[in-house]
């Protein structure tokens, strides 16, 4: 159960009540009411103290997703109605009364934490949901899942440090949470989980309040230190310089390192030669976008996890036609779950045709043959040949960026895709998008290229 005991407030359930009205409302000023509905209106307050107030949302999705997406906004809107800066921390209902206090720097909670360091920092608690368990392998993803179990199950040995890199969305985040719960609850290590904006954080509140020795026994000093989007040091060389020091010391002492970026280490702007070279000590390994197989497995895995009846047909649906990053598949998965709760109906694939259409109703709708067009005439070939059987090199690029662009920009089966393009069938077009996705990775001119591409398309 979480401790209020430190500092604590005694609130009333009156007093919640019309503090979480308050904060809602300041939230509700600034988000669509959609993004209101889905996100902020099922929350509760489960307790406030002098320097926190918790949270609680009603499933671990919502949670991730407050947690990496407002949590300025919370900070704000706390600030606005108790006029006073407090931790805002938001859990689940299992949590808040299984899980030992939050306020720990560090996972295990009997391990020591420096005095005055808690300005601007706070350090992820345990999230049984993102477990091995509960990761889907797929081709995209395997060699990164090997090296996370290898890592937990033999920390500063097996591969330190471990670097994982890949697009967001991709599950990073998840393998990272994976060997913290591993690493903490069955060795009891004294592990040290933060994102790199937590890390500047913690820095730039450092140089305001000179603890440089509390700050650095803090990183120094534990078992296991794993950092998520490591790519947001590049505008912070003070960061980078500590961070440096940092690693050196934990990588000496066989602590384990693992990082995670949107970019391999030697594509973040900035970033030293000694950094990318001691990145690359240990195992570099990418996580790719999802094959529509291991989408659909994900899908499936997610439904399950949240106790939705989904048929292999919706969960197709979802896959193919939410072909972004898995949040997206994620954030369908949710609203799906809260519409079965609500109306008590059987999920159909009707429904499902909804949220896709609601997921995708900022986006401009784009047709195929606008697609076609607009490639033919960047890369000057006619739209018959584009749309031909002929294989030769000049018409493979254009063809495949069509069939990117129709993936990303239309709402259109894959089958579909391939068949408008030259009568192809749907593996044509999934190797066509994951072979530009890589070259994307690589070829900052074709980024350049296919983002005009998308804004003239978009007007």
């Amino acid at each position: 159960m979480l401790d209020t005991s430190v500092q604590k407030v005694t609130v009333s359930d009156i007093e919640k009540n019309f503090i979480l009205k308050g904060v809602l409302s300041v939230i509700k000023k600034v988000v669509t009411a959609q993004q209101f509905d889905i996100w902020f209106s099922c929350l509760r307050i489960f307790s406030i103290t002098d320097n926190s107030i918790i949270l609680v949302a009603p499933n671990n999705f919502i949670r991730e997703w407050l947690q990496s997406n407002y949590c300025d906004l919370f900070s704000s809107a706390v600030y606005k109605v108790l006029n006073s800066s407090r931790e805002v921390i938001i859990s689940i209902e299992d949590e808040v009364f299984e899980q030992p206090p939050i306020s720990s720097f560090f996972t295990n909670s009997s391990a020591h934490v420096p005095e005055n360091l808690t300005e601007g920092y706070h350090s992820s608690p345990l999230n049984k949901y993102y477990s091995f368990e509960n990761f889907v392998v797929g081709p995209c993803n395997r060699l990164a899942h090997a090296a996370a179990v290898a890592v937990s199950e033999s920390p500063g040995y097996a591969y330190n440090p471990l670097f994982i890199h890949g697009a967001s969305g991709l599950g990073k985040t998840h393998l990272l949470h994976a060997i913290n719960n591993v690493l903490a609850s069955k060795y009891a290590m004294k592990t040290l989980f933060l994102s790199s904006e937590r890390f500047i954080n913690h820095y730039i509140s450092t140089i305001r309040s000179n603890s440089w020795d509390s700050f650095r026994e803090l990183y120094r000093n534990t078992d296991a230190l794993l950092i998520d989007d490591i790519q947001l040091f590049e505008n912070s060389q003070g960061s980078r310089e500590e961070f440096f020091h940092t690693f050196n010391t934990l990588y000496n002492a066989k602590k384990q390192i693992v990082i995670t970026s949107d970019f391999p280490p030697e594509s973040i702007a900035s970033l030293e030669d000694r950094l990318v070279s001691r990145f690359k000590w240990g195992l570099l390994c990418g996580v790719d976008s999802a094959t529509i197989e291991t989408r659909i497995a994900i899908a499936e895995k997610k439904a399950s996890l949240w106790g939705i009846d989904l048929s292999h047909e919706i969960a197709s649906y979802l896959a193919e036609n939410l072909p972004g990053n898995i949040r997206e598949l994620e954030g369908a998965i949710a609203r799906l779950s809260r519409e079965e709760k609500i109306t008590r109906n059987r999920i159909t694939i009707d429904a499902a045709k909804k949220v896709v259409q609601e997921l995708s109703g900022n986006k401009k709708t784009v047709s195929i043959e606008a697609i076609i067009e607009a490639v033919s005439r960047r890369f000057h070939v006619s739209v018959s040949q584009l749309q031909s059987k002929r294989r030769t090199r000049n018409l493979a690029l254009p063809r495949q960026i069509a069939m990117y662009l129709s993936r990303k920009l239309t709402n259109m089966s894959l089958t579909e895709i391939g068949g408008y393009i030259g009568g192809r069938d749907h593996s044509t077009v999934i190797h066509a998008d994951g072979k530009i996705t890589q070259m994307l990775k690589k070829d900052k001119n074709l980024i350049f290229l296919l983002q005009k591409l998308e804004s003239e398309l978009q007007k």
